[in-house]
């Protein structure tokens, strides 16, 4: 019996093996608390746009995370993070403005404003990307992908 391979179907499962193994090292706790303190420190109450936005900030920053492990083989072979982070530097800069498209959705913001969530979406992207960065060059050096 003739077994078929489909290349695709096979790397997509790697990366879905590799992926739910990143994620058993994240601590959804500590960007859940992140996600507070980075854009909802100031307000007090639960809105419904608060809870709608706290868990859009969460999925983006787990999509950052996965990302930044994914590119941490290129850390393991010697590149620096912001080389790195140049090569993804358009998916990166997606997630900021989609999230910063969020906030302006739900708030009325003016552009000083917009300014300002954007800067906060940014280096709450940046900083997630960053620690799954370091979570995939440490698996792979282990020898754990």
């Amino acid at each position: 019996m003739n077994v078929v391979t489909d290349l695709g179907e096979r790397r997509r499962k790697k990366q879905w093996k590799f992926e739910r193994s990143m994620l058993r090292s994240l601590k959804i706790d500590d960007m859940r608390k992140d996600v507070h303190d980075q854009f909802f420190h100031n307000l007090i109450g639960q809105s419904v746009g608060k809870l709608y936005l706290v868990d859009y900030c969460l999925d983006i920053g787990i999509d950052a995370y996965l990302l930044g492990s994914e590119y941490g083989r290129f850390g393991y072979y010697g590149e620096t993070a912001e080389q790195v982070q140049e090569r993804c530097r358009g998916e990166l800069n997606a997630y900021i403005e989609q999230t910063t498209g969020q906030f302006g959705a739900w708030f009325s913001l003016t552009e000083q404003e917009k300014e300002i969530q954007r800067e906060k979406c940014r280096a709450f992207i940046l900083r997630w990307w960053k620690k799954g960065f370091q979570e995939g060059e440490k698996k792979y050096r282990l020898r754990l992908h």
